[in-house]
């Protein structure tokens, strides 16, 4: 077993030079690799007819944000209606016909909003796109 193994480092957890120049040269391969593979993946997925337009996606954002909402609201409506008719009346002895249903119709309209806002602006920020830079900032200083 070697000295790191049993805890003990000569270098104090410090990075030779050959190391990050190393690390560097693999980081810089792999980045010249995900580039050449990313148009491939772009033809590949149209020529398989997998290629959207405009008028699909739109589409398709407009069916997953009425879908957001509409789930909302069924959800609250169906939770409501079940406190009601069968929870109510058995658990308290206190029937509040359409007091439940009211609430969670409200409460579950609220949430479907509070969805189709978060998916809307998720859609239009889009996501991440690794090309803008990096996340964490490159180290520079090689003394080490």
């Amino acid at each position: 077993m070697s000295h790191a193994g049993k805890g003990s480092d000569k270098n104090n957890g410090k990075i030779s030079h050959d190391a990050r120049a190393e690390i560097k040269r693999r980081s810089a391969e792999i980045g010249r690799r995900l580039e050449a593979a990313r148009p491939t993946a772009q033809e590949h997925s149209q020529s398989n007819g997998y290629g959207h337009s405009a008028s699909h996606e739109a589409m398709g954002r407009a069916l997953r944000l009425s879908t957001e909402l509409i789930g909302g609201i069924v959800v609250g409506a169906a939770l409501g209606w079940y406190l009601d008719h069968y929870l109510m009346p058995y658990l308290f002895g206190v029937k509040t016909w359409p007091l439940m249903f009211i609430i969670f119709f409200l409460l579950g309209s609220a949430a479907g909003m509070l969805n189709v806002v978060r998916s809307g602006m998720k859609m239009k920020t889009g996501p991440s796109a690794p090309a803008r830079g990096r996340a964490v900032p490159d180290d520079h200083s090689d003394d080490n």
